[in-house]
């Protein structure tokens, strides 16, 4: 019985919030009950995992939202992972927040000193530089790089990681 379920599901989501079981309540809820479903488990996730909820919104398309969720308390820190989704799914709509995003990304990858964590940097400064370029910053961004340049010069990984992606 769907209502049954539905009840199950809504249990669920209020006893343990995660995305898991937003996915399942909003499988379980009818079409036409979904909006009502929606905002009652947004708002058990608000109070409960606001790492979930930003999930979910950003899941949901709700960038908007996801990106107000996520700054509206400067004390509260998302995580690299999800700093990462917010500014890729800021980009088109803002792509100089996005671009910030990104080089703070940089900077905290960078405070460790391997090749991998040079491969990570370099790929969000491709991200921040198509960025930059869409929110017409293109000389801040390549003033960041050569300031960066500067600043790990004795990286000579990192450096040559830099030469080959075009960052100059």
């Amino acid at each position: 019985d769907t209502g049954a379920m539905l009840d199950l599901r809504r249990d669920q989501h209020r006893r343990m919030p995660s995305t898991s079981s937003y996915a399942l309540l909003r499988a379980a809820a009818p079409g036409e009950e979904w909006p009502a479903e929606q905002a009652a488990a947004r708002e058990v996730l608000a109070a409960r995992d606001r790492g979930a909820l930003v999930d979910v919104l950003l899941a949901d398309g709700d960038t908007d939202e996801a990106w107000q969720v996520a700054t509206s308390d400067p004390e509260w820190d998302p995580g690299e992972h999800r700093w990462a989704r917010l500014a890729e799914a800021r980009e088109p709509t803002d792509p100089a927040a996005a671009m910030g995003v990104y080089l703070r990304l940089v900077e905290s990858t960078l405070t460790k000193a391997d090749k991998r964590a040079y491969r990570t940097a370099t790929g969000d400064l491709k991200r921040a530089r198509r960025a930059a370029g869409a929110a017409d910053l293109s000389e801040e961004f390549d003033d960041y790089v050569a300031a960066l340049r500067e600043h790990h010069r004795r990286r000579p990984t990192l450096i040559a990681m830099l030469d080959k992606a075009g960052l100059r």
